[in-house]
This record gives C-alpha cells, structure tokens and sequence, in this order.
C-alpha cells in the first residue's frame, strides 16, 4: 500500500498510527488531501478536515468509483453544500458529510483488506466523472 497526503512523498506500506494521524491532522489550512493505495491501484482517498470530511473508493476493475455516504448521523449541510480542500472545492449531498475518525475506519478497513465498516455505504458516481461503466 501506498499513503500519499497533499504536499508530501508518497510513504510506502504506512501503517495504521500514520494512517491515522495523517487523516485526523487534515484540515483547510494545510494538507486537506489524502489516499492509500493498493498494488492493484485500487485506492480509497478523504479530502477536507476537522471535523467534515468526504471519502471515495475507486475500484480499477471493474472502473467503479464511489464516494461514501452514510444512512444516519448528522447531517451538518444540506445537499449542495460545497466541501473545500487543496485541489478546490466539491458540491456533495446532506449524506456525503463524513467525520474524520469515519474516515480513518474506512482506511484502516482498506489497509486491512476487510470489510468496510457497517455505516458507511458507497454511491456510484462514475456519471459525474466521466467514467464508463
């Protein structure tokens, strides 16, 4: 696996306290990007910071890319609402809204190569993207 956080060198085979400290550090001013990436390049990758963020998983095959949304919690937005980091900004749903320490679950789960955890459930957004199914 390879951990890569806005504004660094990729870290190779991180494990899960760098993981973790690397997730719960992000925020608007400094690095506010981060992804872990598998040899198959596969990757899961949080944008945004303390304490809002929004994650992602893209599978390469077949070329699926999700972004994680959950089905209770707070719901600190509405839909709409623009999710700000490094590479811009993102309009996400009312749902999309993650907590870091949510974050770091769904990469410690991806390290792990486990099932992700019971609250988080994944949207396609392959249309948004461009991607072909």
């Amino acid at each position: 696996m390879t951990l890569e956080v806005e504004g660094l060198p990729a870290i190779a085979q991180p494990d899960e306290d760098l993981i973790r400290k690397t997730i719960m550090d992000l925020r608007g001013a400094g690095p506010s990007f981060a992804s872990l990436t598998d040899r198959q390049g596969n990757y899961v990758q949080v944008a945004g910071g303390r304490p809002w963020v929004m994650v992602e998983w893209r599978q390469v095959s077949p070329l699926i890319h999700r972004r994680a949304h959950t089905t209770s919690g707070r719901r600190p937005y509405k839909d709409g609402a623009k999710i700000n980091f490094g590479a811009g900004s993102i309009a996400l749903q009312a749902d999309e809204w993650l907590l870091q320490k949510q974050a770091f679950e769904i990469f410690l789960a991806f390290l792990r190569m486990e099932d992700f955890p019971d609250f988080v459930r994944w949207r396609t957004i392959n249309d948004q993207l461009g991607l072909k199914d």
